[in-house]
Order: C-alpha cells, then structure tokens, then sequence
C-alpha cells in the first residue's frame, strides 16, 4: 500500500498466477494495458455521443455507484470512495444529459427514460426531461414529469424536490432553457459577491413538543447554545451567534439564511427515545443556497445523567457537524472546479491526517495555495506548522531546519489570531523536539486553554506528557480525546501505546500499536513492546521492518534526539530497544 515497486512484483506474480496482464510498465513508466476495457473510461464518453442510440449505450453501461459493494477499508479510503462516487454520478447525470438535449427528438425522451431508471432521484435528470418537453411546447409533459419525480422522491426518500428543480413551476410561463455547465454552478449574485475563506452557518432554534410533560422546556435553547459554543472554538467554520438564530423561524428560516448570505443551517428535532428513558437528537445540516441536505442522523442521550457525558455529547454534535461542513465543501470543489483558499485548505488538512511523508507534503503543497489566495490566516499557517512537525517526526529528526521552519509558521499563525490554539500546539511540539520540556508544557497547556475540545490538541498534550514522563495526566488528555474522536487516527493510538509501554502494560501498548493504519512510524516502539513482552519473534519481525526503513538507525542517535524528563525511562527504552535486537 506504500511501494510503488512492491505493487507491481505483487500484481506481476498475480498476473502469472491468473494469466492477465494488467499494467504495462518500463523502468520508467507504467500505465493500464490497453487492452483493457474499463467501464468508467467508456462512461466518459457520454457527452460526445452524437445520437441516441449511442447515448443509450452508454447510459446502459453505468449500473450502479463507483465499486458498488466495496467499503470498510479504513476511513480515509472510504471518505474518497464517497466523494468520487458523488463526483462521478453528478459529473455523470450533468454531461448525458447535455448530450440528450443537443441530440432532442424522441431519441432523447428515451435517454433520459434510460437515465431516470438509473438515477431515480437525480434533480439534474428531471430538470433536463422538464426542459426537453418545454422545448416541444409540450407543457403538460413537463408537469407530468415533475409530477412523478416528486412521487418518487416522497415515497423513497421521504424528501422533496429541491428549490432549483420546484422553482421551474413558480410561473405559470415556461421558462428559457438555461445554459448548463459542467465547470462551475452559478451563485446568487450576492454570494458572488462575499468574500468568505470559511463557511457560516447558523442552528436553527431546535423543534420541540412540549406537550411531553417529560422534556425539560429549558432543554432546546441550553443544547443549541452548548452545541454553538463548541463550534465556535473551531477554526474551520464561522457559526452566526444565537441571538440571531434565535430570531428565525425554523418553520421559513432557510429564506431568511440566504438573505443573510449564511451557507449552512443545522435544523433539529427534540423527542423521547422510544428505545430507552432517554432522549433523542434528529439533526439535519441543509446547504441553503439549494436546500440540499447533506448530512442527517439522530443522537440519544440524557442531559439530566452524567453531566460530564452531556458536554462530551455537545462536543461530539459540534464536531460532527464540522466534519461534514468540511467534506461538503470540498466535494463541492471537487465537482464545481472553483477552488479557494479554504478548499486548498481542507485538501491540505485532509493529507495532514495520515503519517505517509508524500501525503504530507501534497498537503503541504496545497496550504501554500491557499497561503497565496488568503494569506492573513492563522488557520493556515498553524496546518503548515504542522506539516513540517509531522514530516520531523517521520524523518526520525534527521533535519533541525523542519523544525526552524514549523516555528516561523506557528509564530505567524499567533501573530495573527493570539486566539488560535492550533497555533500554540506546535509551538509546543517544536519546543519539545527542540528538546525544551517547560517551554513545551507552557504552549500546551495556553492550547489547551483556548481550544479545550480541540480532540487533536488534547491528544498532542497527552504525548507531550508522555516525554516529560507524567504518564497520569497523559493517560487522562488521552482518553479525552478518544472521547471526542472516538474512532481515534493513528497519532492517538501511538501515544497510547507509549504512555502503556512506560507503564510496563506491554500487551495492552501493542494492542494499540497494531490498530494503528500505518504502524510504519511506530515500529521501533513495537518492537521495543514484543521483546519487553517476551515475544521474541514478533519484536524481530517488528525489528527487521523498522530496519528496512531507517536501516541506519542506532540507540545512541536515537537518545540524542528523543526528549524525555526522567532518565529512567530512557534507560527502559533503550534496554528494550537493544532487547529486540537494535545496535
């Protein structure tokens, strides 16, 4: 997954084995053997199709989503295979039927029969089947076809068509075809016009029965301000106060959104849970400029038990709802080719999660883009802080200049925002690997203070902890940021290992270490952990991979660079570092 050259030996002994050839590949170049016929190449096609036999070929060749059935192979493949099968089927939907209303006549009419079959609730497909009849001056067609879209859309989604498609029957008068295009939407001119390097968005106030006798009547307003209070400590959306939100009327808010060029509302349901004594949250984030929906779920909890897993529920609500801001805008991006500075930065972000030293610096290469476009932004250069940390620590800090250049960054991004708390996180990484353990304390905890449910700055502090050897306190940052990051990224899952290893919990440290994604940056730790475990063979296996790797690597270049407070734990280091076979 990680050797371009591993990859094709692999796929080569494959290919013997089954008697294909797949790739066609020099020493210097590869590329897909053409005589292989890929359906999604073929699809492609589709807006050059010159009549309507042809364009039903095509249309017949998409059966279904990208890899339909495929999933489950770790969440950053799967958040790629969900924005690539967004992006396909829209840039799909978009060109066949271009194709259908440059070819017209009943050829197209059974195109994009052919096409609603395969995309049943695809607003693109009925707006083109509504312009096509318009064109023929055939009204009662289009109206027909609205009709029975909308049916559709209400019996197997329970959802309504969206504003662009139920507007075309606001007038009596049928309206002019509109250009299409697959480049870029076209926006409200006063959202042309705004200038914004992050989304706004506003919590609608929450619906709520309070007829039911067993919903506390304060409940509504405390969650919503709780929920936009930690948004508000994240940098990656602007979120409109609640005294504003609080003048809308949830009912006909979505108007009054635009008015306001605000780009996202959370609209939200209060009601028992049926399934316990408890609670439940119904949630939807809806994209206003359209009124499309795109992220829903439903939450239980009890805001009356455990105070404490109130606020972690609050916490999670606000992240979760970030999240899915930021993956809708850069899916956005993705299909509309307008890129700005905040997309640039939510690719740059996206790269920075994994511990892969070519990720990091792709991602380093898309914030200089957004830099370029925006650059008075602390957001900004707090992530490019970050990317030269990360890369120090996968080069095992075999180059000062990274850190050099991680502290300008850091040091800008505070001149900035003194508020940013992302900031002081990697100048307190830079001060611990710069080996000045009080002066890295001192930055995490000023992070920590102004991002207190920032789950990565807690989980930095946690491992910031673990080198100045209070391994208590490490464990409690720790489980606080698995707490808001449930499904924790391999950073969390290193930092538990060490703080369990320093502990003497060796099987506990590598059943951490082996849910990591790409335990390649840990693999000394691992083994350190197997020979300390008296599993010999394993810490060999664990050796010989950290090996093929650094195969330069010694203990006494290694204690040169590693801070740690108490000596004792360097010396139970390297014992178990040479114990698994380290020179």
């Amino acid at each position: 997954m990680t050797n371009l050259r591993q990859t094709l030996l692999h796929t080569r002994d494959l290919e013997s084995r089954y008697g294909f050839e797949l790739f066609q590949a020099d020493a210097t170049e590869i590329e897909l053997n053409r005589e292989v016929v890929v359906d999604l190449r073929e699809i492609t096609r589709v807006r050059t199709a010159e009549d309507a036999p042809e364009l039903e070929r095509l249309i017949a060749l998409y059966r279904g989503e990208l890899l339909a059935g495929v999933g489950g192979l770790g969440s950053e493949f799967d958040q790629w295979l969900a924005l690539e099968r967004t992006r396909i089927e829209n840039q799909f939907a978009n060109q066949a039927t271009e194709a259908a209303l440059r070819i017209g006549g009943s050829g197209a009419h059974a195109a994009l029969f052919r096409l609603a079959e395969r995309l049943p609730y695809s607003d693109v497909v009925c707006r083109a089947t509504i312009e096509l009849f318009r064109s023929e001056n055939n009204e009662s067609g289009a109206r027909a076809a609205f009709a029975a879209f909308r049916n559709r859309l209400r019996h197997g989604l329970g959802l309504e068509p969206s504003a662009e498609t139920a507007d075309l029957f606001d007038s009596e008068r049928p309206l002019p075809a509109q250009p299409r295009t697959v480049a870029r939407r076209s926006l409200p001119e006063e959202e042309a016009q705004r200038v914004s390097f992050v989304p706004r968005v506003v919590l609608l106030p929450p619906l709520q029965d309070f007829k039911q006798a067993n919903i506390p009547k304060h409940l509504a307003p405390a969650l919503v301000e709780d929920v936009t209070i930690g948004l508000s400590r994240l940098k990656s959306v602007s979120v409109i106060a609640p005294h504003t939100a609080w003048q809308l009327d949830p009912f006909t808010a979505l108007d009054e959104v635009r008015s306001h060029q605000i780009d996202y509302a959370v609209e939200s349901r209060i009601a028992p849970h049926f399934a316990s004594d408890g609670l439940s949250l119904a949630i939807r984030l809806v994209r206003a400029a359209g009124r499309e929906i795109v992220w829903a779920d439903k939450f239980a909890f009890n805001a009356l038990k455990a105070p404490e897993h109130y606020w972690d529920f609050t916490n999670g609500v606000a992240r979760a709802l970030a999240d899915s801001i930021e993956t809708a805008e850069l899916q956005r991006e993705r299909t509309q080719r307008d890129a700005n500075a905040y997309t640039h930065y939510l690719t740059g972000r996206h790269n920075l999660r994994s511990f892969d030293l070519p990720k990091i610096r792709r991602g380093r290469k898309s914030l200089r883009i957004a830099r370029d476009i925006e650059p008075e932004q602390a957001s900004i250069e707090s992530a490019l802080a970050r990317s030269y940390v990360v890369e120090w620590v996968l080069r095992s800090g075999s180059d000062k200049g990274l850190l050099d250049k991680a502290k300008l960054h850091a040091e800008r991004a505070v001149s900035i925002d003194p508020n940013d708390g992302t900031a002081y996180r990697e100048l307190g990484r830079v001060a611990l690997f710069d080996r000045d353990l009080d002066q890295s304390l001192q930055h995490m905890a000023m992070a920590a203070e102004l991002a207190p449910n920032h789950a990565d700055v807690l989980a930095d502090f946690a491992d910031t902890l673990v080198h100045n050897s209070d391994f208590a306190a490490a464990q409690e940052k720790i489980d606080a940021a698995v707490r808001l990051n449930p499904v924790p990224p391999d950073e969390y899952l290193w930092t538990l290992g060490g703080i369990n290893f320093f502990r003497g919990r060796w099987e506990e440290a590598l059943r951490h270490l082996n849910q990591m994604r790409n335990p390649e940056p840990a693999l000394r730790l691992m083994a350190a952990t197997a020979a300390m475990a008296g599993r010999m063979d394993l810490a060999r296996r664990y050796r010989l991979q950290a090996l093929k790797l650094q195969p330069d690597f010694t203990t006494a270049r290694w204690v040169s660079r590693m801070p740690q407070r108490d000596p004792a734990d360097v010396d139970l280091y390297i014992e178990a570092l040479r114990k698994a076979g380290f020179k």
